[in-house]
């Protein structure tokens, strides 16, 4: 009784394994592979095709550093999936009964950006696996880092981190101090709600905590941390762009 129970079990199993590899290849059909993935990028977002791509020897490394510290620690380690976190975050939105810690890695989100809606839904995250997958298979941890930081949204009409840097301090992506750095880490999952001219208490309690995870991390030493505490929150922005004007 007891082996037949195990055989039901095991070939039970193999059909699940089955049915999911078949979902797999069925969802992968039209998705671009590892190949696929190098040549389409890099046509799409080389330098020479967009004005404010920055190499990331041109982005400064405390923005690196702290963009990585604040959104996905163990970027250096996992191959995409940091499956501690995807649990946490599980753990958090079953404990709250809804969505609100995503657990995504910087791969994860350039793979979402670049080839996949927004949409919340299981066959999305699915795709997103996959494609996950690919991405990590056909460029380096520096690659990927230098495309999510040159797409990513700091803002309305705010694209990347040359345009971030010049939009909210005046200057250059490769001259950001550490305070500068941690606050556009800070605010990068959700620029509209932590913008430093509309809400500058908001932006500078997580830029407090953005400069703490830096130094907890021994990226900065104690004496940078306090006079990154005292600096100011944005200095000279772009009067141009009404994603980052203060309020009248």
């Amino acid at each position: 009784m007891k082996g037949k129970i195990l055989v039901c079990v095991a070939l039970s199993l193999g059909f699940l394994f089955l049915l999911l590899a078949g979902v797999v290849l069925w969802e992968s059909r039209d998705l671009p592979g590892a190949g696929e993935i190098r040549s389409q990028l890099w046509s799409r977002y080389h330098p020479n095709g967009q004005a404010t791509w920055m190499p990331l020897w041109a982005i400064s490394p405390r923005l690196q550093t702290a963009v990585v510290t604040w959104e996905d620690p163990r970027f250096y380690f996992h191959r995409g999936f940091d499956y501690p976190e995807i649990w946490r975050a599980f753990l958090e939105d079953l404990r709250v009964g809804a969505y609100r810690r995503g657990g995504s890695t910087i791969p994860q989100q350039v793979a979402k950006n670049l080839f996949l809606s927004p949409e919340r839904t299981l066959r999305r995250k699915l795709r997103e696996a996959i494609l996950t997958w690919r991405l990590e298979r056909a460029l380096s941890k520096d690659e990927i880092l230098e495309i999510y930081l040159n797409i990513a949204e700091w803002g309305d009409g705010i694209v990347g981190a040359e345009a971030a840097s010049r939009a909210y301090f005046g200057k250059s992506a490769e001259e950001l101090t550490w305070p500068e750095a941690a606050l556009l880490a800070a605010i990068l999952p959700n620029p509209h709600r932590f913008n430093p001219f509309r809400a500058p208490q908001e932006a500078k309690r997580r830029r407090q905590l953005a400069l703490m995870a830096l130094v907890q991390n021994e990226d900065m030493t104690l004496e940078e941390f306090r006079q990154a505490i005292a600096a100011p929150c944005c200095t000279n922005p772009n009067p141009e762009s009404p994603s980052v004007r203060p309020p009248k």
